[in-house]
């Protein structure tokens, strides 16, 4: 077992030498967890899991480089929040909301290379990202009775944009990276709830494969 190994190890290693060159393209598949912000404190947010896969195309010139990119990206979100009235308890509003948004996601991302040791490299990037959305499901609650209704289309944008930040690790084929991502603009809008407005905010890892 172990000569097995090490003859598919040294059998890797010149395409891994092969794919840090100036060029690479490949596709790459994320996970992600997000978190809804809106314009009114009083809500608790919880983090929700989703997914992302698609493609990446990266230039470098020197150590610096730039890297559009391409996926199909599921977010989800939750908020939940009581409304008491202190003169009557009695009357206190229990309102839970959940968001799940699917979307092609295209970044453009800036980046640095901070280490170079040839079969591996450490890297910086960061850039804005557009958000096109294919699909929306929304939920609204209010002391356990559906009230999605009163959320229209209009409540909707087709798209929003976003920025990232974050690291990367490359390592002979393989490509890691970790990052945040901010939104700054809001994905809904519901003009019925006095303009209550969301955005999204996102932690994600990936993994991607340098074709060449």
């Amino acid at each position: 077992m172990k000569k097995i190994f090490w003859i598919l190890m040294l059998s890797i290693i010149p395409f891994g030498i092969f794919a840090q060159g100036p060029i690479s393209f490949g596709p790459k598949i994320g996970w992600n967890s997000s978190r809804l912000t809106t314009n009114y404190s009083t809500y608790v947010n919880d983090l929700k899991s989703g997914y992302q896969g698609g493609l990446f195309l990266s230039l470098y010139i020197k150590n610096f480089y730039v890297q559009p990119e391409a996926y199909f990206s599921i977010k989800r979100g939750s908020l939940e929040t009581n409304i008491g009235d202190p003169l009557n308890p009695v009357n206190s509003l229990n309102v839970s909301q959940s968001v799940t948004l699917k979307s092609i996601d295209i970044p453009f991302l800036l980046g640095y290379r901070v280490l170079d040791l040839k079969l591996a490299r450490l890297r910086i990037w960061g850039g804005p990202i557009a958000s096109y959305i294919l699909n929306k499901d929304y939920s609204l609650s209010i002391n356990g009775v559906n009230k999605s209704s009163i959320i229209t289309r209009e409540d909707f944008k087709d798209a929003f944009w976003s920025v990232q930040f974050g690291a990367g690790l490359d390592v002979l084929m393989l490509t890691f990276d970790v990052g945040y991502e901010f939104g700054l603009n809001d994905f809904l809008s519901i003009n019925s709830l006095n303009a209550l407005n969301f955005r999204n905010n996102m932690f994600y890892c990936s993994l991607g494969w340098r074709l060449f």
